[in-house]
């Protein structure tokens, strides 16, 4: 009986293990291509500075500190998504960071209102409509973030309630 139960569980074991390491591959190449567009974000931001001198150094600014604020967000995510799956199903999702992740998506909230302001104090047309093409991407940023701890936080565990009543 013992000898059934392991050819039968082995195969089955197998499939999991590849299905964790391929979407560990598929997580790390999508934390590259978040990377590659939060750069591409912050040249246009540096490029509309360059070009209007009012503004400029304020987006200049946001521009750094975005760039800062999400590589925290991709060094907090890429925590959560390394959590072992047992420690998931156990005790839940790490919660610490995720308050972290939402506390990065007030930051990038924030900055979206004070490039909103230098877009309302610009005067070239062509700067306020890259400014407002920015600020739809960072808008996209903060709600995927948004959606990526809701997931998380709704993640079913065992133990969990447990923790999330000790952790607040």
């Amino acid at each position: 009986m013992p000898m059934t139960y392991l050819k039968t569980a082995l195969p089955v074991v197998v499939l999991i293990a590849a299905l964790v390491c391929v979407s560990v591959a598929f997580a790390k190449g999508e934390a590259g291509e978040r990377a590659s567009e939060v750069s591409t974000r912050v040249q246009l931001l540096l490029n509309v500075a360059d070009r209007d001198q009012g503004i400029g150094e304020e987006v200049r600014v946001i521009a750094h500190e975005y760039a800062s604020s999400s590589e925290r967000m991709e060094e907090v995510r890429a925590e959560v998504e390394s959590r072992p799956t047992w420690r998931v199903l156990l005790l839940g999702s790490d919660y610490r960071n995720l308050g972290k992740l939402r506390s990065e998506i007030v930051t990038t909230e924030n900055q979206i209102d004070r490039l909103e302001k230098a877009r309302d104090r610009a005067t070239d047309p062509a700067i306020k409509a890259d400014l407002t093409a920015q600020i739809t991407a960072l808008e996209d940023s903060a709600s995927t973030t948004m959606v990526f701890v809701k997931e998380n936080e709704s993640k079913f565990s065992l133990f969990g309630w447990l923790v999330r009543l000790f952790a607040d």
